[in-house]
């Protein structure tokens, strides 16, 4: 027979051997056992044959406690093989992820040139576009300038159309003056014309001619009765006329003067019978002084050749030049 207390230290050599390698159930199950068994080795030490079926109680419990250590060995062996299948597949899972992070940097990477590419070209389209743009802003700032201009132009061609009507109307109204003022003469001075009076209107001005024979005498500048009677006459139509400029020249032949004492040549003798017409027509006080000039052109104008006598009759003169005033179109000349 065994001594007790070897047994006792080999049941709990065993139940601590089990307490590490068994589950918690059987460890709970065991450690039960081992208090009961306690319990009854200190009532009853000298009860051998109790502890005999006690030990041989726990040899079987050893044994299944075997057999439950084999399965689990078994289970462990398995979960085992199962945990290798599972680190395998997280290997080729983790090679796999390398692979895919190989391949994505590799595409990222080609992803980011393009992206870079894509925003260089974009880059380049918005310079393209600014320049675009600034140029459109030139061109808009240069068509609203040529409007502007075209439009100050259409506006400056109508100024100046309207000019050319007031210019035309002007042209016509001092046209209608001057023929209206020839006839008036005409009529005033009726009877004399072919008698040493000519009436002529010409570049819009009208030409008054009155041979020597009916104002002057020979060699002479005073005005004869006949030709105060005439330019009398001439004067009341004169009068009228306050829009006209009067022009009173005296012209001669090339024949030198056979006197020289007051006249010393034509020139002398061209100016005083300007002067004497002007002075008669004065003697009319409703017609303005500052409407005449008289002056004196000699023999260098003549009206017919000199070498001839009709010639010579012809050139000796008064020519009173009636020009409406163009003050009006000086005006809109001006403008």
């Amino acid at each position: 027979m065994r001594n007790p207390g070897c047994s006792i230290f080999l049941i709990i050599l065993l139940i601590v051997f089990l307490n590490s390698c068994v589950s918690p159930k059987v460890h709970n199950s065991l450690t039960s056992d081992l208090e009961i068994t306690k319990n009854k080795l200190l009532e009853n030490e000298k009860n051998m044959i109790k502890l005999k079926d006690d030990i041989l109680e726990l040899t079987n419990a050893k044994y299944r406690v075997s057999q439950k250590l084999d399965q689990l060995k078994n289970d462990s062996i398995q979960n085992g093989t199962a945990l290798n299948d599972i680190m395998n597949k997280h290997k080729k899972l983790s090679e796999s992820y390398d692979l895919l992070s190989n391949q994505s940097s590799r595409k990222m990477a080609e992803k980011a040139k393009e992206v870079k590419r894509l925003l260089d070209q974009l880059e380049e389209s918005q310079n393209s576009l600014l320049l675009k743009e600034d140029e459109l802003n030139k061109l808009s700032r240069s068509i609203s300038q040529q409007k502007q201009e075209l439009e100050n132009f259409e506006q400056e061609l109508t100024n100046r159309s309207n000019r050319v009507v007031e210019l035309e109307t002007i042209i016509l109204q001092k046209d209608s003056i001057v023929s209206n003022m020839k006839n008036r003469i005409s009529n005033s001075l009726k009877g004399l014309e072919g008698e040493g009076l000519s009436i002529e209107k010409r570049n819009g001005k009208i030409y008054v001619s009155l041979d020597e024979e009916l104002l002057f005498a020979s060699g002479k500048y005073e005005v004869n009765q006949t030709g105060i009677i005439a330019l009398d006459k001439l004067s009341a139509v004169l009068a009228s006329q306050n829009r006209i400029e009067i022009l009173v020249e005296g012209h001669t032949d090339n024949i030198p003067l056979s006197t020289k004492k007051i006249i010393k040549d034509n020139w002398d003798l061209s100016v005083l019978r300007a002067t004497a017409v002007v002075k008669i027509l004065l003697k009319n006080d409703k017609l303005n002084p500052i409407q005449l000039t008289a002056a004196g052109r000699g023999e260098y104008n003549p009206k017919a050749n000199n070498k001839t006598i009709e010639g010579r009759k012809m050139n000796r003169r008064i020519e009173l030049i009636l020009s409406p005033n163009l003050d009006d179109l000086y005006r809109i000349l001006e403008e």
